[in-house]
């Protein structure tokens, strides 16, 4: 095998390319000559030096990927912190805004009892023009009839239903939210399912309001004309 032969098939000798009996001819050449050993040590070495200078820059661009994808990483976890910080602000925003409700103080409710025939009604209405108040009644169990009544309030802002679902229930209590009751004379009570209650002085009413609770009693309802 001449030097030039030997030369060409060198690159694919180190890459382990070249078939046994091409790699016996080259081997039994570098025995016979000193100058071809030494080009194929020279072309292990810069083969060697090429490939852990490919894995540098290898190495170099994982890391830069590796930068990259921490740094989206910190992005995305930074948008998705505000994201949930501003939905959270927005929560309770609405739910303060438009959803909770709270005992109202008895000096900014205006209390007011009209009677219209055997019909005697308490409404209720917030002072505050921005507010709206809603009077819920309940039975004890020792009593058959709405004896008690507690009175919250709530924010009334926007009207549009879109942005306020609770705006039908502010429009529907802008006059006050009303309870009433039903006399047939001034010791008889109808109550709802259409029979008559004997009243005593110990049949009474008891509003609550945040830090206050007024009792009235079912007589002295029934004798009221006007304002309270």
């Amino acid at each position: 095998m001449n030097h030039s032969v030997f030369r060409d098939l060198v690159p694919n000798y180190i890459e382990n390319l070249t078939t046994e009996e091409t790699n016996r001819q080259m081997e039994k050449h570098m025995e016979q000559c000193e100058d071809c050993r030494e080009y194929v040590k020279e072309m292990r070495e810069d083969l060697s030096i090429e490939r852990r200078n490919e894995q540098k820059e290898e190495n170099r661009n994982i890391d830069y990927l590796k930068k990259v994808r921490l740094k989206n990483r910190k992005k995305i976890i930074t948008i998705t912190g505000a994201l949930l910080s501003l939905f959270l602000v927005l929560s309770i925003s609405y739910y303060f805004l438009f959803v909770h409700m709270w005992m109202a103080d008895k000096n900014d409710v205006e209390t007011t009892i009209q009677q219209q025939d055997s019909k005697v009604t308490l409404t209720f209405q917030s002072k505050n023009d921005n507010r709206y108040l809603l009077a819920v009644g309940n039975q004890t169990a020792k009593h058959d009839y709405t004896d008690f009544i507690t009175i919250y309030e709530s924010w009334n802002v926007f009207s549009d239903t879109k942005l306020n679902p609770f705006s039908e229930l502010a429009k529907a209590r802008q006059n006050g939210d009303k309870i009433s009751y039903v006399f047939l004379d001034e010791n008889t009570l109808l109550l709802d399912n259409g029979e008559k209650k004997k009243l005593t002085d110990e049949d009474k009413i008891t509003i609550e309001y945040k830090d206050h609770s007024e009792v009235i009693r079912l007589k002295d309802l029934y004798r009221a004309k006007n304002n309270n």
